[in-house]
């Protein structure tokens, strides 16, 4: 059979004469086969018959061609139309561009396996794929139909792929290569026979796929449906069979697991996230910079992000608006909806009266209950959600208290199996099911609205924020209760801020700083008058000139995510008080020493560069804003003070960065020609090195060079040339590797090997060798120390700096720490002799 129809996607070939009549004979002959009285199984049978007909085996390899290239045409995009509104441009997408390969977790196992192990069925798997809702199993269908029906996969197998929610017979009962020809009818438009498609099954050559077994909702009819695939699998032994379904709910009808290997697919690690983004953004044609501040929008939700359909439906988002609307709220009320209401109406699955009526009102009032509680953050018993579900009827939707609890208990049925936003999450100690909301940001999202529905004035909404706030301040909770209140309230947005302005002026430092920092975060959120956020930042940069950048770190960053308009009269009021720019900017230079900057709206650059650039008082005393001024050219190295080391490193909000210095040295000895200014930098701190001998903490360089050298590319020749004849240069590079040497001898650093081309590598080597022994002490072996004549000869023509024969000797040092040298050993010390 195999030699007709091989596994891998290669010409067919035909049975040869002696081949067919040696197939025709097994027919009616069943000792022959199975060795005693019983006849060969159905399949061995089928397999002899098709063989033997040379017009079977012919349409069997038509069939196979035709299902392939139907489905690939089909499938040649992957659908993205549930997250687009009706005016988007397109919701498709080639698989290559977007699609992100998915990790499966065998059940009950740390065995993980990627999804490529489908798309080359050789070992014809069997297995059930869980998930929870909008994880990605359709989607990963999808790409697996594609993979197998693409020309050139490498594999011969036709995807036959079962809607498992059309399942039209009331008990499940369905024949199934009835309900596979009416799939390929309705999607492929291919009139196949039940006859056709089943000898392509007979002889392994169809990767059959069940897709949402769980979108059977009754429960009865799921499971008779289950041992339907069952018994066509053992019907078809040689063909790979793949089920999807949700997670929660499952075991209710449960496939054999002899038979089938039952595999997790989990949410989005944070690898992914940023591979999806970074596909989807290059998809696209949005910049890496749009990618940077759309991750940093959404990091403070990884609940929903990790999410593949919630991730999806934000980018769509972006892409609609060129940004995650600052109106947290109407976010959340996006995924929300499509999650809770679209999603299952979509995919034409029933849903309960109750559910469509009343659905987002009862989970306001449940997910206020679980806020409210820690405890019942942990899980729910099922009685008392039963009881609040159906106080829920009685009291708001005038429902007879029999009736009640009956709806009660089939809502919360209908949220276990289909695992929404309330889930079902395991049983208590005496078999009592316990329910939680399975996103907490949606928890905190309708709690939210629950709240502001039940205050009856501004000051419990204030409460209310600050209670949420100081519990956590990544909550989305203070934010979308501050929009639902600006919408419930006239002037709701201004009353508010002039409320926590007013608490701030009354509270210790601490407060204070939490109140600033929630006013400012939620001025994105609503329109705010010029009286209210005048007062805002002029209570905010108060505040700073009378405290420490490096413990100012959530003012400013809550005041680099103010949108627009909030943000040009932040910056209006730098330029009318030069002094409190200063104030300012010590805080963005932090962050843009950090490498952060860009996660900030782009415009903040810009404006903030021309505030620098009205700076009249230099911050000598502030590291990274001298640091900024100096990258910029908007100072010159010779206006600094005489304390200039930090121009290699200084701290920024806590962390050890890279300063001006060494990213001149890696744009000096990366970029090939044609900017000026490369070495500009690197060129004064060499001249100033032959006047001061710069001195730093070993394990300040030692973080600051800590990637230095990882890059292997050898430096532009242009270059090379350009720091060789450059005698400021070299020093600058010479100084470097000196003081880097102190902290990693007796070996040599990498950017030692980088560098190499300044001096040779000899001469590192003897310099290496000179620190190490002393200068005319001879070694055994290796290159030769330098005497104390050359060391004294090289520093009176000028081709080292000043200090460099007082280093080598061992005599003075480049860091502040006490060094301790290594000694020679004595069997060294006992074979050398000075010159």
């Amino acid at each position: 059979m195999e030699s007709v129809f091989p596994l891998d996607d290669s010409i067919t070939g035909v049975l040869s004469t002696a081949d067919l009549e040696k197939v025709t004979a097994y027919i009616g002959t069943a000792p022959q086969v199975s060795g005693g009285e019983a006849p060969p199984n159905a399949a061995f049978r089928d397999i002899v018959e098709i063989l033997g007909s040379s017009a079977r085996t012919k349409r069997a390899r038509e069939v196979l061609a035709d299902i392939r290239a139907a489905s690939e045409r089909r499938y040649a995009e992957l659908s993205l139309a549930h997250t687009f509104s009706h005016a988007a441009e397109t919701a498709r997408f080639d698989h290559e561009v977007l699609y992100v390969q998915r990790n499966l977790r065998k059940r009950n196992s740390e065995e993980f396996c990627d999804d490529s192990f489908l798309v080359s069925p050789l070992n014809r798997p069997r297995c059930v794929v869980l998930g929870n809702p909008g994880v990605g199993k359709s989607t990963m269908t999808q790409n697996l139909v594609h993979q197998l029906s693409r020309s050139g996969s490498g594999s011969a197998y036709a995807p036959l792929v079962v809607s498992c929610k059309d399942v039209t017979s009331t008990d499940g009962a369905v024949y199934i290569l009835s309900a596979i020809t009416r799939s390929l009818r309705e999607n492929l438009q291919l009139e196949l026979t039940e006859g056709e498609v089943g000898d392509l099954a007979t002889l392994g050559r169809a990767f059959v796929i069940f897709d949402g077994i769980d979108e059977i909702v009754d429960v009865g009819r799921r499971t008779t449906f289950v041992r339907t695939i069952e018994a066509f699998a053992n019907r078809y032994p040689l063909i790979p069979v793949l089920v999807t379904a949700r997670r929660v709910g499952y075991n209710k009808a449960p496939f054999n697991a002899r038979h089938f290997d039952i595999y997790e697919l989990d949410d989005f690690s944070v690898e992914q996230v940023g591979q999806y983004t970074e596909k989807w953004f290059a998809a696209t044609e949005r910049s890496e910079q749009d990618r940077l501040a759309f991750l940093r929008e959404t990091e403070n939700v990884p609940d929903v992000r990790t999410n593949p359909l919630m991730l999806s439906l934000l980018c769509a988002l972006y892409r609609a608006r060129g940004y995650i609307p600052r109106n947290r709220r109407t976010v959340y009320e996006a995924c929300a909806d499509l999650l809770f209401q679209r999603w299952d109406a979509m995919r034409h699955i029933e849903q309960p009266m109750d559910h469509r009526q009343y659905g987002t009102r009862l989970m306001q009032e449940l997910a206020l209950f679980f806020y409210k509680s820690q405890t019942a953050q942990a899980g729910v018993q099922e009685g008392q959600l039963r009881k609040l579900i159906a106080t829920f009827f009685t009291d708001t939707a005038s429902v007879d208290e029999v009736d009640a609890r009956s709806r009660a208990q089939d809502f919360l049925d209908f949220c276990a199996d289909r695992a929404w936003l309330l889930s079902y999450q395991g049983t208590d100690s005496i078999d009592h099911r316990l329910f939680g909301f399975t996103h907490r940001t949606f928890m905190e999202y309708f709690a939210a609205e629950a709240l502001v529905r039940r205050a009856r004035t501004l000051d419990e909404v204030v409460d209310e924020m600050v209670l949420a706030y100081e519990k956590d301040t990544s909550s989305v909770l203070a934010d979308v209760i501050f929009q639902c209140a600006d919408d419930k309230y006239d002037g709701g947005a201004r009353d508010i801020v002039s409320a926590l302005m007013a608490r701030s002026k009354g509270s210790g430092r601490q407060a204070s700083e939490r109140y600033l920092s929630l006013s400012l975060r939620v001025m994105n959120a609503a329109p705010l008058p010029p009286q209210t956020t005048d007062a805002v930042f002029g209570a905010l940069l108060a505040a700073w000139s009378h405290s420490s950048p490096e413990a100012d770190h959530d003012t400013a960053l809550a005041v680099f995510e103010l949108s627009r308009d909030p943000r040009n009269r932040f910056v209006a009021k730098l330029h009318e008080y030069p002094f409190r720019a200063l104030a300012a900017l010590a805080r963005w230079a932090r962050f843009y020493w950090r490498g952060e900057a860009l996660m900030f709206d782009p415009q903040w650059d810009q404006q903030m560069y021309e505030v620098a650039s009205g700076v009249t008082k230099l911050p000598h005393d502030d590291p990274p804003s001298m640091a900024y001024l100096l990258r910029n050219s908007l100072v010159e190295f010779k206006q600094l003070e005489n304390t200039r080391e930090w121009v290699l490193g200084f701290q920024a909000f806590g962390e050890t960065v890279t300063g001006p210095l060494l990213l001149d040295l890696e744009e000096l000895l990366t970029t090939a020609g044609g900017d000026d200014d490369a070495g500009k930098i690197a060129a004064s701190f060499g001249a100033w090195t032959r006047v001061v001998r710069p001195r730093v903490s070993g394990a300040f360089l030692q973080k600051v060079f800590a990637r230095k050298g990882e890059d292997t590319a050898a430096p532009a020749s242009d270059r090379i040339a350009e720091v060789v004849k450059n005698r400021d240069l070299r020093d600058a590079l010479i100084w470097a590797c000196c003081a880097l040497f102190e902290v990693t001898a007796p070996t040599l650093h990498p950017f030692h090997r980088r560098v190499d081309f300044v001096r040779g590598q000899e001469w590192f080597d003897r310099v290496s060798v000179t620190r190490t022994n002393g200068p005319g002490r001879r070694v055994l072996s290796g290159v030769e120390p330098f005497s104390l004549k050359e060391l004294r000869t090289a520093q009176g023509t000028g081709t080292v700096p000043g200090w460099f024969a007082d280093w080598c000797a061992g005599r003075t040092s480049l860091l502040t720490e006490v060094e301790q040298r290594p000694q020679p050993n004595a069997r060294s010390r006992g074979a050398a002799e000075p010159r």
